[in-house]
């Protein structure tokens, strides 16, 4: 009889070995990286493991949190459905792992809550860290002995983050306005102000800081309704503020970034530049709003400006192509000229009865019968007018000297004398009605007599007596 109890005693020891030895052995072959609880409004809990699994494992084995598991999902990474048996008196899962190295186990249970008339209780002995998130309108009356490692938002509820070990809280769903969940918001905001800071260095949350501050002082006071309040305001103008602060931030790199774009193709950006530096004044002030307004309006001018770029451009380029037309049809119209006209002085500059000395007699009498009419006037005009000038009088005088000078060589002299002693080619010509050949041939005449100089301005001859 002793010899019986003592085989089934070795016997029950060797089962309860070979259980263990397969349990340590699982959990060998796999690392939990996550586990998240999510508690429904009715107080059903959807769980969700992650599991890191050892190269080459074929096999794993787990307990379940919560006694009553209901729709277990099995998948790897890609979401492909693996193989399991499930053990409801053990709670433990076997999967057939097929050397996946990820695999993520999903299941529902009503067990982790415990329901009693308003204020509910959440439960659990996890041997792993875990998170769990409370339903949207739950407000938590009842932290437990161990506090959230971690609090962060997730959409408009807190997910709270716990260590390994026996984790409990109370909860109502709706308004409680306790230190607790006060205790929460702050925390909740506190972090939230944090993580701005360091993600978007150079934030301005001033106004954040002062409403957490009244929160502190409101729980303080024991007025949890109030510092509750305060904190969830805190948490809503810090998130705005951190958009807001990236919109800005966005739209002024955008306008500095067109202003270069302008720069380079020569477009006008004044107005636009002037609008970039408001905006860094109101950015650096914290008024992100106005520095983005002031962006917007940086960008709107740019995009303004090169649209009305296009026009201007096509005006000059249609002037570009009208300017070589008019140069043709210029150059037509004095190559025409020239054809005609240029054979006429030549003609004229050769048979000028003035210049040759083969024109006869009586020809030159006619020509200059009118000259000589003239010289004669300014003769009498010498000696009746005692107001002339002396300058005319002493080219008179040198006229009458020199023998052998023609008529418009005189008349010339005397037209000069008149303009104070010095004429443009041009007023001369204009004046004797001369051709340009003839003309210079007879002012070179007169300066090789000395009586006159050609002085070159601005492109044009001026003709000034040489007089001592």
């Amino acid at each position: 009889m002793k010899l019986f109890v003592l085989l089934i005693m070795i016997g029950l020891l060797f089962l309860l070995s070979g259980t263990l030895f397969n349990h340590v052995l699982s959990q060998v072959q796999y690392q939990v990286n996550s586990i998240f609880i999510g508690i429904l409004s009715n107080g059903d809990s959807i769980v969700q493991y992650d599991l890191k699994l050892k190269p080459e494992t074929q096999q794993i084995a787990l307990p379940l949190i919560g006694g009553n598991v209901n729709d277990i999902l099995v998948r790897n990474y890609l979401s492909k459905s693996l193989v399991y048996t499930f053990n409801s008196l053990s709670n433990e899962i076997k999967i057939n792992s097929q050397n996946e190295s990820q695999i993520r186990i999903t299941y529902q249970t009503p067990d982790l809550v415990d329901k009693h008339e308003r204020e509910w209780s959440f439960f659990i002995d996890s041997a792993f860290p875990f998170t769990v998130k409370l339903p949207n309108d739950a407000v938590v009356t009842n932290l437990g002995e161990q506090s959230p490692a971690l609090i962060r938002k997730l959409g408009g509820q807190n997910l709270l983050s716990f260590d390994k070990g026996k984790i409990s809280l109370d909860y109502v769903i709706g308004y409680a306005g306790t230190r607790e969940q006060a205790t929460i918001s702050i925390n909740s905001a506190e972090l939230d102000l944090s993580k701005a800071e360091n993600e978007h260095v150079g934030i301005n949350l001033d106004e954040v800081k002062s409403i957490l501050r009244n929160a502190r002082g409101a729980m303080n006071q024991s007025n949890f309704i109030e510092a509750e309040r305060l904190a969830n305001n805190a948490t809503d103008i810090s998130r705005r503020i951190t958009e807001s602060f990236e919109t800005s931030k966005d739209l002024i790199n955008n306008a500095t970034r067109k202003i270069k774009e302008a720069q380079a193709i020569n477009v006008d950006f004044s107005e636009a530049s002037e609008f970039v530096s408001k905006s860094n004044i109101e950015f650096s002030h914290g008024n992100y709003p106005k520095a983005s307004e002031y962006a917007s309006l940086a960008i709107n001018s740019i995009d303004a400006t090169k649209q009305k770029e296009p026009l201007a451009n096509s005006g000059s380029t249609a002037t570009l192509l009208l300017i070589p037309l008019l140069a043709a049809i210029v150059f037509l119209i004095i190559f025409k000229y020239r054809r005609k006209i240029i054979p006429n002085l030549k003609r004229n500059s050769t048979n000028d009865p003035m210049d040759s000395d083969l024109t006869p007699k009586p020809l030159k009498d006619v020509v200059f019968n009118g000259r000589e009419s003239s010289i004669r006037e300014h003769a009498n005009n010498d000696n009746a007018n005692t107001n002339q000038s002396d300058l005319h009088k002493l080219v008179a005088d040198i006229i009458e000297k020199k023998g052998n000078l023609k008529q418009e060589e005189k008349e010339i002299l005397l037209f000069i004398s008149d303009k104070e002693g010095a004429a443009f080619e041009g007023e001369i010509r204009n004046k004797f009605i001369m051709p340009k050949t003839s003309l210079w041939r007879l002012v070179k005449r007169l300066e090789r007599e000395n009586l006159i100089e050609v002085i070159k301005i601005g492109g044009q001859n001026l003709i000034k007596l040489k007089i001592e």
